[in-house]
């Protein structure tokens, strides 16, 4: 048996963390909510991790987790209304994504879509709260490096984690 790569134990470190802070953040709610929250902080954490080191948000986490949180929400009775909702606003990103693809990858789609299944009614604010974060944080690389800071990217997972755990806190 190998060794983790310092990558897979920092991903998987992020993730327990990000597990119990949701799970903090919702501890008045019912079984199937704190489930589900978890699911989404631990993939949220561990996505994070991998965007940062990698500049790539893995199908292998993000899909299986929107897919456990989207079957949660639906046995938990959230509205099928709030799921379109929520479908609309990834059909926008993915078309954002496909138009200026090096703006907004289509990992970012995806992880938009596991917070949408995971958070319900906080999840419009947590996207809101994570792109201004990832503005703000734009705004001081440009301010950092002037021009070239059209060249760098910046890794979006992070904000929308921070975001989704704002929104879950307010």
């Amino acid at each position: 048996m190998t060794a983790p790569s310092s990558t897979n134990t920092r991903m998987l470190s992020l993730a327990g963390l990000g597990a119990g802070a949701f799970l903090l953040a919702g501890h008045d709610q019912s079984t199937l909510v704190l489930v589900r929250l978890t699911i989404c902080g631990a993939t949220l954490a561990a996505v994070s991790a991998s965007d940062l080191a990698e500049h790539r948000i893995p199908n292998r986490l993000v899909l299986p987790a929107a897919v456990a949180c989207a079957v949660l929400s639906v046995i938990a009775g959230v509205p099928a209304n709030d799921l379109l909702a929520g479908g609309a606003i990834v059909v926008l990103l993915a078309l954002v994504s496909l138009t200026w693809p090096r703006a907004l990858g289509m990992g970012d789609v995806k992880l938009a879509l596991l917070v949408l299944a995971g958070l319900d009614g906080s999840a419009i604010r947590a996207l809101v709260l994570g792109l201004i974060l990832a503005a703000l944080a734009g705004a001081s690389v440009i301010a950092r490096h002037g021009i070239s800071a059209g060249r760098r990217t910046l890794p979006l997972a992070p904000f929308i984690a921070a975001g989704s755990l704002l929104a879950l806190l307010t």
